[in-house]
C-alpha cells in the first residue's frame, strides 16, 4: 500500500535540497571573508576565482554582498520553501485523483456520447418498466456496455473531476484553507488558518518589494509549519481518496 504521495517525497527532496544549499552557503561565505582578509594582510595576493562570474576587482561590491548574506539567504530560503509547498498541494491533489479516477480522453468521451446517443437498447430501456421483459433489459443493458456506455453519474462525475482539476490549477495561495475544507473537506484548525495565512503575507511581502525582515529563524519555523501541514494535507489524502485495492463491493 503506498503511504506517501510521489508528490510528498519530491517536496521532501526539495526542501532538503535548498536547506543543504544554505549549509554550503553558510561555511562558503566566512571563508570568503577570511579570504578576503588575508588579501588585506598580504598574505595572498588574489581570491580564488568564481564559478561562472568574473572576479571582483577591487572587491569591494563583493565585500558588501558577504555582509548581508544573511538576510538574502533567509528570504530566499523562505520564498523557495513556499513555493515548493504550493507545488506540491496542486500535485498531490492531481496525483490521488489519478489514483483513484479514470477521466477518459476527450475524443473518446465525445465518441462514445455520440455513439449511444438515441440508440435502440436506450429507447428500449427507457420504456415502462415491465416485470416481463427482465430478460430483455439484461440483453440490452450489456448491448449498451459494448458500446461502452456512460452512466449519467458517471458522466456527471466526469465533469465534477474535470471542474476540481482546473480548480486545483488555478488555486491562489490564499485560497487554500478554504479549499482544503470546503472542497476537500478536511478539517483544518483556526490556528493552522492564521499561522498559513501569516506566512502567505509574508511571501507576498517580499514579492512587492516591502523588504520585511526575514530571520533564519523565521525560516525554520516556516518550513516546519510548512512540512506539518504538508504531512497532515498528504495523510488525509491517501486515507479518504486513494482507493483500498482489497476493498470488493
Amino acid at each position: 500500500m503506498i503511504k506517501r504521495t510521489a508528490s510528498y517525497t519530491i517536496l521532501q527532496t526539495q526542501v532538503q535540497s535548498i536547506f543543504d544549499f544554505a549549509v554550503v552557503v553558510c561555511h562558503s561565505v566566512p571563508a570568503l571573508k577570511l579570504q578576503m582578509k588575508l588579501l588585506d594582510d598580504g598574505k595572498i595576493t588574489k581570491l580564488p576565482d568564481p564559478d561562472y562570474f568574473e572576479a571582483n576587482n577591487p572587491t569591494t561590491k563583493l565585500r558588501e554582498q558577504a555582509d548581508g548574506y544573511k538576510d538574502k539567504l533567509a528570504t530566499y530560503l523562505f520564498l523557495s520553501s513556499f513555493a515548493f509547498f504550493e507545488n506540491y498541494l496542486g500535485s498531490a491533489l492531481k496525483e490521488v485523483l489519478e489514483l483513484s479516477v479514470t477521466v477518459p480522453e476527450k475524443s473518446a468521451l465525445k465518441s462514445n456520447l455520440s455513439n449511444n446517443t438515441n440508440t435502440k437498447p436506450k429507447k428500449i430501456l427507457r420504456s415502462s418498466f415491465d416485470q416481463r421483459h427482465l430478460q430483455r433489459y439484461d440483453k440490452y443493458s450489456r448491448e449498451l456496455d459494448v458500446t461502452n456506455y456512460i452512466h449519467p453519474d458517471n458522466l456527471v462525475s466526469i465533469i465534477a473531476i474535470e471542474n476540481l482539476i482546473k480548480t486545483i490549477t488555478d488555486l491562489k495561495a490564499n485560497q487554500i484553507p478554504d479549499f482544503l475544507v470546503n472542497t476537500i473537506k478536511m478539517d483544518i484548525s483556526e490556528a493552522d488558518k492564521n499561522s498559513f495565512g501569516t506566512y502567505r503575507k509574508l511571501r507576498n511581502d517580499i514579492a512587492h518589494g516591502d523588504n520585511p525582515t526575514v530571520t533564519m529563524r523565521k525560516v525554520k519555523e516556516a518550513n516546519k509549519f510548512l512540512r506539518k501541514f504538508a504531512t497532515q494535507i498528504d495523510e488525509f489524502l491517501m486515507e479518504h481518496y486513494v482507493k483500498i485495492d482489497n476493498y470488493k463491493r
